[in-house]
Order: C-alpha cells, then sequence, then structure tokens
C-alpha cells in the first residue's frame, strides 16, 4: 500500500511540474495547430515562422511527456492524447482571454449550447431571466449535432439537453423537465390512424435513430422485443427527411412534434415508453463562473 500511495504521490508532482512549465504560447500554438491542420496555416495565423511554431509544439510535447500532433509531409493530425488534451487547451485560454476583458471592464460572454429543439420552449425564458440579472453579460446561443453541445470540448458553458446523461459524462445535470415520447410517422403509415401506440406496436418496424443528438435507442425495448432493423442519421434534419421518405419510423419527446412540423410526419404518444428528462448541463469539473449563476437562476424558477 505505501509503495502504491508513493507512486500516486510521485505521479502527481509529476503532473504539477509539467502543468508548471507549460505557457500560454504552448498552448495557443497547440490550438492553432490543431485548429488548421496545417503548420503553415497556423504560423500565419500566429504570426510566427513555421520553424518557430514547430520548436514550440516540440517543446510543449516534451513537457507533457507525449506526442500530441502526429505530423508527416502531407499529414498533420491530432494523436489520441492530443484529441483528449485539446478542450482543456480551448478552456485554459478562454478563461484567460475573458479573464483579460474583465479585467478592462470589458463585457464578459456566457455560451449557451443546445443540441436540438426540444428544449427550445425552455431557453428563452431563462435566458432573459439571466439577462436581467445580468445586464453586462452577453449571452450567446449555439446550436451543435452533438450529444454535449459543446460543452466537453469549451466551445460552450452550459447546454440544454434532452436524454438521460451517462454517468461518465464530464457534466452535472439539473432536471428542467420530463416529456413523453412519441412515435413519428410517415403521413400514410398504417400506424398513423391511431390516436397511442405501444412500444410493441413498433416491433416490426425500421427505426431511424440520430446517432449523434438523438433520445433513443434500442434499449427502451425488452431483450428480444426491439426493431429488427435501424437506420442510422446523423441530425434531426436527416432525421425528419428520413421518416418522410418512409425509410422508417422514430421515437422523440413530444415537443418534437410542436417545434418541427412537417406535412408528411404525424406523431402519436407512446404510453408505456419512459419519459424524457430535459436538462441543464454544465462542466464537472472548473465551471465557468457565470455558469454556475445560470444554474441559480434555473433552481430559483418554479417548477
Amino acid at each position: 500500500m505505501r509503495l502504491a500511495h508513493s507512486a500516486q504521490v510521485a505521479g502527481t508532482f509529476d503532473v504539477m511540474r509539467a502543468a508548471a512549465g507549460l505557457e500560454v504560447r504552448h498552448l495557443r500554438a497547440f490550438v492553432a495547430v490543431a485548429e488548421e491542420g496545417s503548420f503553415t496555416a497556423a504560423a500565419t495565423r500566429l504570426q510566427l515562422t513555421q520553424p518557430a511554431l514547430s520548436r514550440t509544439v516540440a517543446q510543449m510535447e516534451r513537457i507533457v511527456g507525449t506526442v500530441l500532433i502526429h505530423r508527416t509531409r502531407r499529414l498533420v493530425r491530432l494523436t489520441p492524447a492530443g484529441n483528449r488534451f485539446l478542450p482543456y487547451s480551448r478552456r485554459v485560454l478562454d478563461v484567460l482571454d475573458e479573464g483579460v476583458r474583465s479585467a478592462r471592464g470589458e463585457p464578459s460572454t456566457l455560451r449557451v449550447g443546445f443540441t436540438w429543439g426540444s428544449a427550445a420552449e425552455h431557453i428563452a425564458p431563462i435566458v432573459r431571466a439571466f439577462e436581467e440579472e445580468h445586464p453586462h453579460v452577453h449571452v450567446e446561443l449555439h446550436r451543435y449535432d452533438d450529444t454535449l453541445a459543446g460543452l466537453t470540448d469549451g466551445r460552450t458553458h452550459v447546454g440544454f439537453l434532452p436524454g438521460v446523461q451517462r454517468r461518465e459524462a464530464p457534466v452535472s445535470t439539473l432536471v428542467l423537465a420530463e416529456e413523453p415520447r412519441v412515435a413519428a410517422l410517415q403521413a400514410e403509415h398504417r400506424l398513423s390512424a391511431r390516436r397511442t401506440l405501444r412500444l410493441s406496436d413498433l416491433r416490426e418496424e425500421t427505426l431511424v435513430i440520430n446517432v449523434i443528438s438523438g433520445t433513443t435507442s434500442l434499449d427502451l425495448w425488452e431483450s428480444g422485443q426491439e426493431p429488427r432493423r435501424s437506420v442510422r442519421v446523423h441530425n434531426v434534419d436527416e432525421w425528419l427527411e428520413a421518416i418522410a421518405a418512409g425509410r422508417g419510423v422514430g421515437l422523440t419527446p413530444a415537443s418534437t412534434g410542436r417545434l418541427y412540423r412537417h406535412p408528411q410526419i404525424r406523431y402519436r404518444r407512446i404510453v408505456d415508453a419512459p419519459p424524457v428528462p430535459l436538462l441543464l448541463a454544465w462542466p464537472r469539473t472548473a465551471p465557468h463562473p457565470l455558469a454556475i449563476d445560470f444554474v441559480a437562476i434555473v433552481e430559483r424558477r418554479p417548477r
């Protein structure tokens, strides 16, 4: 046990030494190369020579202790370690930039993300309430076809998300509401004449699943009772058009039917499906100070 504890302490100090050796210029160089996909373009963006940029990145990799960027004559891409390091680098730079603007008396910015329209009925009133209490804060709203609405890589500070989050997701959450699920059917589908449906009614159907930001998986059905076929799409627009074209049926929160009208789609309630929680989410570690204020606004709102 003592050996394990000593190794853990030594590892902690090694990480601390590496972090202490990093400078802002290292992070800016790394992020520029990652975003530009080219040392040449990144050097132009940072107004550096390419050799100077390469030395800076190489020095950072020695400090961190691993290769972050794989480069050949034709290809520049992040290694798995680089992909893991990128969101933290962006977050550090964002906080520093915002700190400088705050010290100068410039308006602060809170970036609010959402994945698609299911939380739309909640976003506007919450943002208005926040802006009333924080008139000098500029709120930016961004939609991302991303399960966590840009939270993991620092693009957003707080996000509105539909669906249960996995325990390993690096976010804290607050439930805003719960919505019943509905089936989305092509207008001439045989089941569209019915007012309500059960999950078992869809067993023989092809299920259209939005694998990026959707709320439906085959886990909703008992083992052996799930639909045997599925079509994978990557955003809500593809999901709608696949259903309208008769490629299959979909499941979604009831608000989708109110927010996404389509002349070729009918929505019917599923009476035995679990509801979909609509969540407010923010980073579990080192959240933006304004994100905490935003959460407090929500916590005070009547449910």
